[in-house]
């Protein structure tokens, strides 16, 4: 029976060709688009799911409150934080505390290298962090101090080999020998804390001048673990009763302790100070969405075209029925023809997702060695979206045409009938309405990214090479010697030094509470950042200075700063002018502003400004900025790096450039767009493809009226017009019923960004017209042959 059932659909198939591999095409594509995005959705969900305690495990941040009013968050808290919650709260297990390091400088041999992805760890680490040692032991491990834990790729970088253990790495800047006490396997692409190399928190304390009592400086990742048990609701309950009680003892003031879940973080927490760029659950379950919709068009593709041939289905279900064939039995094999088509397209669905990974994976932003074919998931999710398909694709043939009686379908009946042109409408209104949203949501994207890039920032990124010298201490000694020589070529036209550049993370900046304008009326509590500047900052990044002076060079500045117009604007001071001279109280000693600098865009303009204090001097973080005259970039760049090998020998030459590490902001963005214009592209491709199927089957039905319209006289136009007029009235009222919702949906999404384009009506007409103009192509391009044969033709084919 099933191999009789299964050799009819490869007949009924076969016999209708054009519209078999319309639907294999448009099934194929879909499928292609579903799996990948819904692997891109799987993937982003999976982090942390590689650690088995990380459904228990919370990470502790801190809320900083003006009043009642939460005005910052921040991933990171104080040192002393972890080891008291944990004393102090049953639910708790165990903590750990990642503190993360600048790049240091590292030497093997002669050899030196910088090195990023760098964190001191409490010794239970790895009872949290669940990372298998390649070599060595865990007992003892992070115990004493200048002990080190490495990556495979970092050992094979170093060494060329992953046993290790018991080899000396040279600290460079702390100029120390550290021993290599294990190798781990590198991190998965798949969590939030990603690093290169481990050192012991008795390092931080004993090297680098941590304390374990510190309340005043919050720079430490700090994880718990709770019981499986866990009443989250009392959990939480009791640290806001010590966040009370440290209130009360003044170890913190104007600042909440909170939790959340490890899982979140990646899609949920967008604070700062996170330990990597975020992912956005909002794009990824829009992604995800779009992945279902462009299924939903292929089926409905399906659907149309089905009930498009129902008049010749009819008779054939009327025929079977007559002799002998049951309701089963007929429901089976329309099931069984889906079924064929499904199964075909999932195949060569398989083939196109091999073929396009690598870009895809490039589009997406996954990483490199992110196989998806390799995953398990996606076998699973195939055939779950192919099982899904065949069953929706094929629920109306098997139970609507089944049903038919046959002496009503013998006579022809159900072609002309109310359901079948009212289900054929109502599904070309819905594909198109779902296309035009996707246009105008892809146009909204292109012109909110585009509008970013074109705000004026308040800063020039452009002709800027930043260098990071090689140590704090080198930097102070030498930085004058570097510095003269680079301005003695006339292609160099300033250098300044900073702790930040525009462009970096916020992570690289220090912040602050606490900090009092002198003549507030109220206390008022905001969280500063800090940039630690010399003399040649604002000249050199073009800031501009609004009121007051900017700090003397080579002279004393220590009672002096500036302040950018938010940290005005906070303190409520009157006007940039009364804010020179002003003082500010920071940890009571009182310090002058001596100016105002106009706001600028730290890390992207999808932020709202941040208040920043300008500070001369200090920490100033290693970074020289060179701003150069239009000209040959490498050749620039060779002179600098011959420079720089000069002043600071054996050192490696570590740089970038400033407008190319600000677009890092935006990548998250232009990945959103490029996968959504290209998600667009191919939607509008299938509902067109779709059309035409309908289209090329409606014509095909009516050519022997195509042709005795054309003996009395219509013109081409006129036969064109006639099978257009009912398409493009169906997309005019796809896009009346689309565009309100669709403005619905764009005004969230626009929500996102602090700046952000004004909706217009371009936004949705232009879309609309699009789609308007592409259905009119395809229905001509199928019209027009058959409007222009010869009308005998036409009759004798009948």
């Amino acid at each position: 029976m099933i191999r009789n059932h299964l050799l009819i659909a490869f007949r009924v198939l076969k016999r209708g060709k054009v519209f078999s591999l319309i639907n294999l095409g448009g099934m194929t594509l879909g499928l292609t688009i579903a799996l990948m995005i819904m692997l891109y959705v799987r993937f982003e969900l999976s982090y942390e799911s590689y650690n088995p305690t990380a459904d228990t495990m919370v990470r502790v941040t801190m809320d900083y409150l003006d009043g009642e009013t939460v005005v910052d968050q921040d991933c990171e808290t104080y040192p002393p934080l972890g080891p008291l919650i944990n004393n102090q709260i049953p639910e708790v297990t165990d903590f750990v505390r990642t503190y993360h390091i600048d790049p240091q400088t590292f030497r093997v041999g002669d050899e030196f290298y910088r090195e990023a992805g760098i964190y001191a760890v409490d010794p239970q680490f790895f009872d949290l962090f669940h990372y298998p040692l390649k070599a060595g032991k865990r007992e003892g491990l992070f115990v004493g101090p200048h002990e080190m834990v490495l990556t495979e790729s970092t050992a094979m970088k170093y060494f060329g080999k992953t046993d290790v253990v018991g080899e000396q790495l040279y600290y460079a800047d702390l100029d120390l020998p550290f021993i290599v006490r294990g190798v781990i396997e590198d991190c998965p692409p798949n969590t939030h804390l990603k690093f290169n190399l481990l050192v012991s928190f008795e390092t931080l304390l004993t090297s680098f001048g941590e304390t374990e009592d510190n309340w005043n400086g919050n720079n430490t990742f700090t994880y718990l673990n709770l019981r499986s048990e866990a009443d989250i609701p009392v959990f939480e309950e009791k640290l806001l009763a010590l966040n009370e009680k440290l209130k009360a003892q003044e170890l913190i003031e104007s600042e909440n302790v909170i939790a959340q879940p490890m899982t979140d973080i990646h899609l949920y927490s967008h604070k700062s100070f996170e330990a990597e760029q975020n992912g956005d659950a909002t794009s990824v379950f829009f992604l995800f969405g779009v992945a279902i919709l462009i299924i939903v068009i292929s089926i409905v593709n399906y659907i149309n075209l089905a009930t498009s041939r129902s008049l010749d289905r009819a008779k054939e279900v009327g025929i079977r029925k007559v002799l002998g064939s049951s309701l089963g039995q007929l429901r089976l094999q329309f099931f069984m023809e889906s079924m064929l088509l499904n199964l075909g397209a999932g195949t060569l669905a398989v083939g196109l997702v091999a073929l396009t990974a690598p870009q895809f994976r490039i589009l997406a932003g996954l990483p490199e060695d992110f196989s998806m074919l390799g995953q398990p998931w996606f076998w699973i999710i195939l055939g779950a979206v192919v099982l899904i398909s065949t069953i929706f694709s094929g629920i109306f043939p098997a139970f609507i045409l089944s049903s038919f009686q046959p002496v009503t379908v013998l006579k022809g009946k159900f072609g002309h009938s109310a359901l079948g042109v009212m289900l054929r409408k109502g599904l070309v209104v819905f594909q198109f309405g779902v296309t035009i949203f996707l246009l105008s949501q892809t146009l909204t994207s292109f012109r909110q990214l585009s509008f970013l890039r074109d705000l004026d920032l308040g800063v020039d990124i452009s002709q800027t090479i930043v260098v990071r010298a090689p140590g704090e201490e080198a930097l102070e000694a030498r930085y004058a010697t570097f510095r003269d020589q680079v301005l003695a070529y006339p292609e160099f036209e300033s250098v300044a030094l900073s702790s930040c550049v525009p462009g970096m993370s916020t992570h690289d900046l220090s912040t602050t509470t606490g900090i009092q304008w002198v003549g507030a009326v109220e206390e008022r509590n905001f969280n500063f950042y800090i940039y630690f500047i010399d003399a040649d900052f604002l000249n050199t990044m073009k800031m501009e200075l609004l009121a007051g002076n900017n700090f003397l060079q080579d002279s004393e500045n220590e009672n002096v700063v500036l302040v950018n117009e938010e940290a005005v604007r906070l303190w409520g001071i009157g006007s940039n002018e009364e804010a020179v001279g002003q003082e500010i109280d920071m940890w009571g000693g009182k310090r002058r502003i001596g100016g105002v600098v106009k706001n600028f865009h730290q890390a992207g303009a999808k932020d709202d400004f941040i208040p920043m204090i300008f500070w001369y001097g200090g920490p100033y973080g290693e970074l020289a900025s060179i701003r150069t005259l239009p000209g040959n970039t490498r050749e620039q760049l060779a002179q600098v790096e011959e420079l720089y090998g000069s002043v600071f020998p054996g050192a490696p030459f570590d740089y970038f450039f400033m407008d190319q590490e600000y677009d890092k902001q935006y990548r998250e963005d232009e990945r959103f767009q490029n996968v959504f214009g290209t998600l667009t592209g191919l939607a509008i491709f299938i509902a067109c493809f779709g059309l035409f199927g309908l289209v090329a089957f409606s014509v095909t039905k009516r050519s022997k009226e195509i042709g005795i319209r054309k003996i009395l006289g219509a013109g081409v136009s006129q036969i064109i017009t006639l099978f257009s007029k009912d398409f493009l009235q169906l997309i005019l009222i796809a896009a009346a019923i689309s565009i309100p919702l669709t403005w619905l949906v764009i005004r969230n999404w626009l929500e996102r960004y602090a700046f952000r384009i004004d909706l217009d009506a371009s936004l949705f007409v232009i879309p609309a017209v699009i789609v308007f103009l592409l259905a009119a192509v395809t229905i001509f391009s199928r019209t027009f042959g058959i409007s222009t044969q010869s009308p005998v033709d036409a009759i004798q084919e009948e």
